[in-house]
């Protein structure tokens, strides 16, 4: 039979959806501390603690799930930039929207930058292409030159 923890102790530390705890240890005296790995792919939340205690009273001190599913970092686009605050993430929960910006030799064609969201499987949905080589000829209308082109555009 399992023994049953000393009086004073806590029990093993509380289940959570994205992470388990790092410590295989069957003993948590007051005071002990374990700390929650991330599984599953899932990922560690910026800014969250990811260590538990055992308090006086045999209760664990509260810690939200300090993993989560995110999107891997963004794609690289060969038109746009990631914005200059999503460079700086690397946390991307199911939902999470990032923004990029023309690189140069690209203008905007449109009001909105190109975006991008994580999906629900965890993949990024396919942003517009909202940039437009400032070089770049228009295919649609092969019979004029381009503004800033020295030849007719081609026919391709």
């Amino acid at each position: 039979s399992r023994c049953s923890p000393a009086a004073g102790d806590c029990e093993p530390p509380p289940a959570m959806s994205h992470s388990r705890p790092s410590s295989s240890s069957s003993s948590f005296p007051v005071g002990s501390r374990v700390t929650f790995t991330c599984t599953g792919g899932a990922r560690r939340i910026p800014g969250l603690p990811d260590t538990v205690e055992c308090l006086p009273g045999s209760i664990w001190s509260r810690l939200p799930e300090p993993c989560g599913r995110s999107c891997a970092a963004p794609a690289r686009l060969s038109f746009a930039a990631l914005s200059k605050e999503d460079e700086r993430r690397n946390f991307f929960p199911v939902g999470a929207n990032v923004s990029y910006v023309c690189r140069p030799g690209y203008e905007n064609t449109s009001e909105s930058s190109p975006s991008s969201t994580c999906l629900e499987d965890l993949t990024w949905s396919q942003p517009a292409e909202l940039c437009r080589s400032e070089y770049f000829c228009c295919p649609h209308t092969p019979q004029k030159s381009c503004p800033g082109c020295s030849q007719p555009a081609s026919q391709n």
